[in-house]
Parts: C-alpha cells; sequence; structure tokens
C-alpha cells in the first residue's frame, strides 16, 4: 500500500513573462545572487521567469515595485520585454512512497 506524504512550501513571489531571450542557467544563478535568494527560488520555464521571494533584499526590491526594472537590468535587458506579472504561492509537493515493509520479507 502506498502512502502519500505532503511537503508544505509556504514561498510566495512574481512570475513575469519575458519575451525575446532564452534565459542560461548563469542568467538565474545571476539575478538569484544579486536578489539574495537561493538558486532553487528562481525558475524559468516557457518564458515565464518565476522569483520566489525568500530574502529581504528581495523583498526591498517588491516594496518598491521594481522587480521587473530589477531583472531586466540584471540580465540586461529591456524592461519592455517583461510583461503579465503575476503574485505565485509555491505549491506543496506530494511524494507517494511505496510500502517498505513489503520488501523486507524477501531475503
Amino acid at each position: 500500500m502506498a502512502k502519500t506524504i505532503t511537503i508544505p512550501d509556504n514561498r510566495t513571489g512574481f512570475s513575469m513573462k519575458i519575451d525575446g531571450i532564452q534565459l542560461t542557467r548563469p542568467d538565474l544563478y545571476h539575478i538569484a545572487a544579486e536578489l539574495g535568494i537561493a538558486t532553487k527560488d528562481i525558475l524559468f520555464s516557457n518564458g515565464v521567469l518565476t522569483v520566489y521571494n525568500t530574502s529581504n533584499v528581495c523583498q526591498e526590491i517588491i516594496d518598491d515595485n521594481a522587480l521587473g526594472a530589477f531583472v531586466a537590468m540584471a540580465i540586461d535587458i529591456s524592461s519592455e520585454s517583461i510583461s503579465q506579472m503575476t503574485a505565485v504561492k509555491a505549491k506543496p509537493k506530494i511524494l507517494e512512497m511505496d510500502d517498505i515493509e513489503e520488501d523486507e520479507d524477501e531475503d
């Protein structure tokens, strides 16, 4: 019988569409370093950049309504290339594990 484990994730942040550029891993590392967040707190998929607010530096930038401009400056693109900025909340992770007791009898 499988057991389900839910790992809560209380991170919040913003997602934004980035037009005309494909971000690379070094770009993401650079943005994360500038925002003072961990590399696991920034994602890029299908032209959408998601930044989770996990640092005081990042919070100050968000409080100043400057996240889009800051990201544009960090990767040297026009701020007009950033659109559709929306608030996001991370989804909890759900892990399904098989019952380990069944495997112990096979020795």
